[in-house]
């Protein structure tokens, strides 16, 4: 059963909870500006805790100013920045995998880069085309953000038997595909 069935065939349950007056108000508020129930809110709210916040929060993964993060990415070459997504970085994502879902396959790095994508409020779209599939992304994480996702994604998806090809590189984004590595 993929990620994506396992979402749609969820049991639900009926839950009564007590909360703060301000804070249902404040969620209230969410709603209407979201355009979504007070149960989808709570649920994606409790979901994110659950799926995401406590994970990283294990893992060791930081929260910075978005600002700071392109000035670090920015101070550094390209090739360092490739060069830490080859070792640490790979390490890094390889561990997080594991940890978010037990095994590393294609199916697990598609959803974690999708939620990292969410958690930083970068825009992106997955296309599947024939036999591959294409992502693209709009950003604004420093010129050499693309460089450390794309060699540090293709390190790992190397190690599945995919890799990725047709990068494509400009100021407001970038994007690239995802192949299946043939038999030989």
């Amino acid at each position: 059963m993929t990620l994506q069935e396992n979402r749609i065939l969820r049991k639900t349950d009926n839950v009564s909870i007590r909360i703060d007056s301000d804070l249902n108000n404040k969620l209230h508020e969410k709603c209407i500006e979201q355009k979504i129930s007070l149960n989808t809110l709570i649920n994606h709210l409790l979901e994110k805790q659950v799926n995401w916040n406590e994970l990283i929060n294990e893992m060791g993964w930081i929260s910075m100013f978005r600002s700071t993060f392109c000035e670090l990415m920015d101070s550094n070459s390209k090739g360092t920045i490739q060069k830490i997504a080859e070792t640490t970085g790979t390490i890094d994502l390889k561990n997080s995998l594991n940890y978010f879902y037990g095994y590393i396959n294609l199916e697990s790095v598609l959803d974690l880069f999708k939620k990292r994508c969410q958690n930083m409020n970068v825009q992106f779209r997955v296309i599947p085309i024939n036999n591959t599939i294409k992502i693209i992304i709009q950003h604004d994480l420093g010129k050499n953000w693309p460089f450390f996702i794309v060699t540090q994604m293709n390190s790992v998806l190397n190690e599945i038997e995919y890799r990725i090809i047709n990068e494509n590189y400009n100021n407001q984004g970038f994007s690239f595909e995802i192949v299946k590595v043939e038999d030989k």
